[in-house]
């Protein structure tokens, strides 16, 4: 594992044995791309009412405020940006060269980003989110109990661990994460400005 350089965020504490938690639902910033990029295939393909909801769902905004990362315990966190949760565990577990294992079904994915998704063919793990946050605290359960009492999605998806592994379970799989890919959202704004 190669050293991924960059500023640490809180106390900069990511050590084995930490859980990794999830703060907020993967995929905002994508379905706000994808709505702004194919609104009249979005809007053919499912009802008014659906289509306002998942508009609602992309612009709810959510409260991470730096005190509530105190009363979680974050000791360090990564903004799940360019790339999605995948980048993220992969920037955060490289900047501290620790290993990490995490199960992609506990990912909190809202119905409309996957709906989206599907319609597009997206990765939802590898678009943009948008105030959400991957965050390596001492206990996850209180963290998430933090969060949900906020009216914050979250989810314990996995643990940093000894050695430098990035393992992956999936549905009946483990594998390893592999170095991040260009945020899915590039795929309908390339092909909406001509550039594929």
């Amino acid at each position: 594992m190669r050293k991924i350089e960059r500023e640490p965020n809180g106390a900069g504490i990511f050590r084995p044995g930490q859980d990794l938690v999830v703060a907020g639902t993967v995929g905002k910033n994508g379905v706000k791309a994808a709505l702004s990029a194919k609104e009249k295939e979005i809007s053919a393909r499912f009802p008014e009412w659906f289509v306002k909801r998942i508009r609602e769902q992309a612009d709810k905004k959510s409260e991470l405020t730096p005190e509530m990362l105190n009363a979680c315990g974050a000791g360090e966190w990564e903004e799940i940006s360019e790339g999605g949760i995948l980048a993220a565990l992969w920037i955060i577990s490289g900047a501290y060269e620790q290993g990490i294992s995490f199960e992609l079904r506990k990912i909190p994915v809202a119905q409309e980003t996957i709906e989206i998704c599907e319609l597009f063919d997206l990765n939802p793990y590898r678009l943009s989110s948008g105030e959400c946050l991957l965050m390596a605290v001492e206990n996850g359960g209180d963290a998430v109990k933090i969060l949900s009492e906020a009216g914050i999605p979250s989810a314990v998806i996995g643990k940093v661990e000894k050695g430098i592994a990035r393992k992956m379970v999936g549905i009946g799989t483990t594998g390893f994460l592999e170095r991040p890919a260009p945020d899915e959202i590039r795929k309908l704004t390339d092909a909406a400005s001509g550039k594929e």
